[in-house]
């Protein structure tokens, strides 16, 4: 899964979600998931098929980012389609108890550490 997000190869994508192959697949050197290297690089269509499929949208990196660091940061054009998913995938997360905006990465590792993250109550 994540080698076909870092190619961005979408239908690679879906298929591997639809089969539940690797959702949540880690990335030795950072500790990052699919989900998370999605939305770094704006794919946003990416990151709904994955939320879709049932990724963990509490994951972080060993840096404390999650794919939601990224949404208010993104860099796609407004009104564009992929801006459509990235509000679309705020959405989604936000039903499943995201907090937004997003805590800051720091604050994800301190509460990770607590014990308080993903927060109680949040769906999973």
């Amino acid at each position: 899964m994540y080698g076909a997000v870092m190619e961005s190869d979408i239908d690679a994508v879906r298929l591997l979600a639809e089969k539940h192959q690797n959702l949540d697949e880690r990335n030795p050197d950072d500790n990052s998931t699919p989900m998370i290297a999605a939305a770094a690089t704006d794919q946003w269509p990416v990151v709904e098929i994955l939320i879709d499929h049932g990724a963990n949208i509490w994951a972080h990196s060993e840096f404390g980012d999650t794919a939601a660091s990224y949404i208010l940061d993104s860099r796609i054009l407004k009104g564009s389609k992929e801006d459509q998913a990235r509000m679309r995938v705020i959405e989604k997360l936000k039903a499943q108890g995201y907090p937004f905006p997003s805590p800051d990465p720091d604050e994800i590792l301190i509460l990770d550490k607590d014990g308080k993250w993903p927060p109680p109550g949040a769906k999973r």
